[in-house]
């Protein structure tokens, strides 16, 4: 069984040093992922740069470039459907645990959890909610890593792998 704080489920070993930004954005676009600008120390939109929310994410380097040179300090997210992902928002504070359903996958370190990120099929519906304190993000978006949390935290990667398929268990309980 996974511990609450990852023990088991990736080593602190594997913690990964995150570059600037700008490169992680790249980084993003690169394996097809939608990214979009967010204010800095938020998760909210920056709307100078993204009037249309989550539905402005592009992996366009031209345009990530661009938001870059307007504010170079701008949080990341990602925008999940259109990147063909689900992400399961586990957070400690509200109950959220990481139990044997989670398979290993792209992880990153929030706040005060984890982000898990899985392949979804984009003719699936998720719910918004798995159980108290997992929060299923799909039609939407996440701050991704090196983002800067609200709090001061920095989101950290700390499972660079490609993401899997989402396990038949969770899928099974996610999905409407």
């Amino acid at each position: 069984m996974y511990s609450q704080r990852y023990c088991g489920y990736v080593g602190s070993d594997m913690l990964l040093e995150t570059k600037g930004s700008r490169e992680a954005a790249l980084k993003y676009a690169d394996r097809g992922w939608a990214v979009l600008p967010l204010l800095p120390k938020k998760k909210d939109p920056h709307f100078d740069l993204a009037q249309r929310a989550y539905l402005s994410a592009t992996t366009d380097k031209k345009i990530i470039n661009f938001w870059f040179d307007y504010d170079e300090n701008i949080n990341l997210g990602i925008a999940c459907y259109t990147s063909s992902l689900v992400v399961f928002d586990i957070d400690f504070r509200n109950g959220g645990v990481i139990d044997e359903r989670f398979t290993p996958t792209y992880t990153i370190q929030t706040g005060d959890g984890y982000h898990l990120y899985y392949l979804a099929d984009k003719a699936d519906t998720y719910r918004g909610k798995l159980s108290n304190g997992i929060d299923i993000k799909w039609k939407g978006y996440v701050a991704a890593a090196p983002s800067i949390h609200p709090s001061g935290v920095t989101y950290k990667v700390i499972d660079d792998r490609n993401p899997v398929v989402v396990p038949k268990e969770l899928w099974e309980l996610a999905t409407k």
